[in-house]
C-alpha cells in the first residue's frame, strides 16, 4: 500500500501457471494502487501435487482470490480510513481463468477486470490438448528447425491475406489449415533441416487442428497458424526452456495424473481424450469457468476486458471464441457490448511475446472505462521489439501486472528494433489497412467485420 499518494484504488493480481508463490505487488505502487495477490494456499509453482488435496483445489479453483479480495478490501480500508473507491483485477493465463471466474461467480469484488488470455477450457481441453500435443511430439519430434520452417510457410501463404505483407497474419481465421498446404513441406528423400517427415507433418496438423473424434469434427480446437517463433512452440512442445525440466505440455499433462488420483488405475497412456473427456471435465469442476451469463456482473456496474494472442497453445483463440458464442446466447451482442469488450491481438503468444504489435495499455482503458464512462472501442498496441515468450517473461519480472509498460521500457534500450504500430479492434473485427499511407502507423488501419 502507498504510504503517500493512494489514488482510491485497488489492483488485484490473480496468479497465472499453477500459482504456488506470492507475485507482483508492487509494481503500480507509485501509480498510486493499493496491490494484493495470492499464492492459493500452495506453495510450488511446477508442482500439480496439490491437485490431491481437495481443499487446496477448491482454494486454486475459486476460493482464495475471493477471500483474498475480502481481506485486502479490509486491510485497506483500516490502513487508510476509508475503503477503496476503484476496485480492479487482472491476471492472464490461469489468472485470466480466475478473472472471468471472479466477475461469475463474484460480481460485486470488482468494478473492472482485465483478464489475459483466459484459460476458458482449463477444466478440461487445456490438459486433454496438451497430452495429446505431448504424444504427437513424442512420436513425431517437432525441432526448433522444422518450426521455422512452418513459420516460414505460414507466412508464404498467409501474410497477405489482410493485404500487407508485414511477415504477420493479421486474421488468422482466415489462414485455414489447407491453405497452408503441409503436404508440399514433405521431404522427397532424406530428412533434412528444410523438410519436414510424414511424422513432423501430422505433428503441426495436429496442433494446428486439435483433437478430433471419429466422424473428424474438433472436440478441442487447436491452435492458430502464424508467430510459431514467438516461443510458444519452443515452450509448450519442442523445449528446452531455462526454468522448466520439461515442456508445458508435458507438465501439463503430468497435472492430470494428479486431478485423477482417485480412478482406480488411471493411466496417461490409456486415456481417451475424446472418450474420457466428460469425466476429466467432472472432476475439474472447482477450477472450470462457470456458464458465461454476466447479468449479475452487468447489474453490479463491472466492466471486462479480455485480450489473448491469436496464437497462443495454452490459451488457444479459438476456445475463446466459443466462449464468446456461448456469452452472446446467454447475454446477447448488444447488451455485452455495454460491459464487455475482447481484443485479440495478430503476432501475439501466450499472454505477451511475439512478432506482432502486443504491447497494449489495458490497465489505463480499463481505469478509463469504469472511471470515466470511456469505453475502449480501440486500442494503440506497440510492437515492442524481439520479444518471445521467454524474452518477454525474463523482462516482466517483478513487474508482471504493469507488464506493457515494463516491455515498451526494455524495447528503448534494442537500437535496432523495428517499431510499429496496430491497432486492436473490438472482436470479431479486425485491422484492415487502407490501402496508402504508412502500414507501420496504426493510423492507417481501420477496424473492420466481415
Amino acid at each position: 500500500m502507498p504510504a503517500e499518494g493512494w489514488t482510491g484504488r485497488f489492483m488485484y493480481h490473480a496468479p497465472g501457471g499453477l500459482a504456488g508463490a506470492i507475485d507482483d505487488t508492487s509494481s503500480l505502487l507509485d501509480d498510486g494502487f493499493a496491490m494484493a495477490t495470492t499464492d492459493t494456499g500452495h506453495e510450488s509453482q511446477d508442482d500439480p501435487s496439490f491437485y490431491r488435496d481437495d481443499h487446496a483445489k477448491l482454494n486454486f479453483g475459486f476460493r482464495a482470490n475471493h477471500l483474498t479480495t475480502l481481506l485486502a478490501k479490509r486491510i485497506i480500508a483500516e490502513f487508510y480510513g476509508r475503503p477503496a473507491e476503484y476496485a480492479y483485477l487482472w491476471g492472464c493465463s490461469n489468472g485470466g481463468r480466475a478473472a472471468l471466474v471472479e466477475a461469475l461467480r463474484y460480481p460485486d469484488d470488482y468494478d473492472g477486470i482485465i483478464a489475459g488470455a483466459p484459460a476458458v477450457d482449463y477444466g478440461s481441453g487445456l490438459h486433454a490438448w496438451a497430452l495429446e500435443a505431448t504424444r504427437h511430439q513424442k512420436r513425431n519430434p517437432l525441432t526448433l528447425a522444422s518450426v521455422a520452417l512452418l513459420d516460414a510457410n505460414t507466412r508464404r501463404a498467409c501474410d497477405l491475406i489482410d493485404g500487407v505483407a508485414d511477415g504477420l497474419v493479421g486474421d488468422p481465421r482466415k489462414c485455414t489449415v489447407e491453405l497452408l498446404e503441409l503436404d508440399a513441406l514433405e521431404c522427397a528423400g532424406d530428412p533434412s533441416p528444410d523438410c519436414l517427415t510424414a511424422g513432423q507433418i501430422e505433428t503441426a496438423r495436429y496442433l494446428y487442428t486439435g483433437i478430433t473424434d471419429a466422424s473428424g469434427a474438433v472436440v478441442v480446437p487447436g491452435v492458430y497458424p502464424g508467430a510459431e517463433l514467438g516461443g510458444d512452440f519452443q515452450l509448450w512442445v519442442t523445449g528446452p526452456v531455462p526454468f522448466l525440466d520439461t515442456t508445458a505440455n508435458e507438465l501439463s499433462a503430468r497435472t492430470l495424473e494428479a486431478v485423477m488420483h482417485r480412478k482406480p488405475g488411471f493411466s496417461l497412456d490409456t486415456f481417451d481424450a475424446v472418450k474420457d473427456l466428460p469425466e476429466l471435465r467432472d472432476t475439474m469442476v472447482s477450477a472450470a469457468v462457470p456458464a458465461p451469463d454476466f447479468t449479475p456482473f452487468r447489474e453490479s456496474g463491472g466492466k471486462l476486458i479480455i485480450y489473448n494472442g491469436w496464437h497462443d497453445h495454452p490459451c488457444r483463440a479459438s476456445a475463446l471464441e466459443d466462449f464468446l458464442a456461448k456469452a452472446q446466447d446467454l447475454n446477447g451482442a448488444d447488451a455485452l457490448d455495454g460491459y464487455l469488450r475482447t481484443f485479440m491481438v495478430p503476432g501475439m503468444v501466450h499472454c505477451w511475446g511475439g512478432p506482432g504489435a502486443w504491447a497494449a495499455d489495458y490497465i489505463q482503458a480499463i481505469v478509463d472505462w469504469v472511471e470515466n464512462d470511456v469505453a475502449p472501442d480501440r486500442l494503440v498496441a506497440e510492437h515492442p521489439g524481439d520479444f518471445g515468450f521467454l524474452e518477454s517473461q525474463a523482462v516482466v519480472v517483478g513487474r508482471i501486472v504493469s507488464w506493457s509498460e515494463a516491455i515498451l521500457e526494455a524495447g528503448e534500450a534494442i537500437a535496432d528494433r523495428k517499431r510499429f504500430t496496430r491497432p486492436l479492434c473490438p472482436y470479431p473485427q479486425y485491422a484492415q489497412y487502407r490501402g496508402s499511407g504508412d502500414t507501420d502507423d496504426a493510423a492507417n488501419f481501420d477496424c473492420a467485420e466481415d
